[in-house]
């Protein structure tokens, strides 16, 4: 009898999983299917945001891994997933232009007004994570100078930029390539009061000469992170770069690292963060080129 009950919940578990994963397919396909159709994707568009917060909210709850495995290898899931993840990711751009063109700063200090950015607890979490491990890393390597920090891909919303500033003691130059964001980014940082801390630079990743500097960061939404390492290659003499991934389900939202290939172009993954549960998305990597390494084990 006993053996027939663990079996019973067994199978029943199961079946609730199966539930689960059949019922977030059917919500993804729901989101896809929206977004394709819909022309404005800005939050002036509230249907549009409405499903992109009901989306963010399911993709920070817990999932076993079978349960990843089960989503991003169906069939639908993998025809539609790029599709999908650039919608999310216009959808996002757009809601960070809007936020930064309608900012307006309250507060005598920098910090009271940077405090009062939307989203500024989620990037507290997130670079609060990073900084850390970014100091770790640069007690013990060629790292720990005060040449500035490179953020690249810091979009019309720099929040990363101004709190690795902030709470980094360091000045940021950040690289933004279209035109609305740079634009509107370093009006936010004139307002805030860091438009000389925190400097933007119309520039493409892709071709920066990186030789004045040792750290960089690189967004989640940079899309040509490849591109990117290797002109990090071809131009810093020994880079510390934090590179943005995702991991698990959340990947449907900000497409994961090929962590095999990074090794494969002569990087090594030195650490690595992983986002709170409920409140951030991403992880973030920390490389080094292998060279880099030379008797420090």
């Amino acid at each position: 009898m006993e053996v027939d009950s663990a079996s019973s919940t067994l199978v029943a578990g199961q079946a609730l999983r199966m539930q689960k994963v059949d019922s977030f397919i059917a919500f993804l396909r729901e989101v896809n299917e929206l977004l394709q159709i819909e022309i404005d994707l800005s939050p002036a568009n509230l249907l549009v945001t409405d499903m992109i917060q009901r989306l963010s909210a399911q993709l920070r709850s817990a999932y076993l891994p079978e349960e990843v495995q089960a989503v991003l290898g169906n069939e639908y899931i993998r025809r539609n997933e790029r599709k999908l993840r650039d919608k999310l990711s216009e959808a996002e751009f757009q809601a960070e232009l809007s936020d930064s063109r309608l900012f307006q700063h309250a507060g005598n200090s920098v910090l009271d007004r940077a405090s009062r950015l939307p989203n500024w607890n989620v990037y507290i979490d997130l670079v609060g994570r990073e900084l850390p491990v970014l100091r770790q890393i640069a007690g013990r390597s060629s790292h720990a100078d005060k040449s500035p920090i490179v953020f690249v891909g810091s979009g019309p919303m720099p929040l990363s930029a101004i709190i690795l500033h902030l709470f980094g003691d360091a000045e940021v130059v950040c690289l933004e390539m279209d035109g609305a964001a740079y634009e509107a980014s370093c009006s936010l940082l004139e307002r805030i009061g860091l438009g000389t801390k925190v400097k933007v630079a119309l520039e493409n990743g892709e071709a920066f000469d990186y030789s004045p500097y040792s750290r960089i960061f690189v967004a989640s939404l940079v899309q040509n992170k490849t591109a990117v390492l290797e002109q990090i290659t071809r131009t810093a003499s020994d880079p510390l770069v934090a590179v943005r991934t995702a991991e698990g389900m959340k990947q449907i939202m900000y497409e994961a690292v090929d962590e095999a290939q990074l090794r494969k172009r002569g990087w090594r993954i030195v650490a690595r963060t992983c986002p709170e549960q409920r409140l951030v998305i991403n992880s973030t990597l920390f490389l080094d080129r292998r060279d880099s390494f030379a008797g420090m084990d």
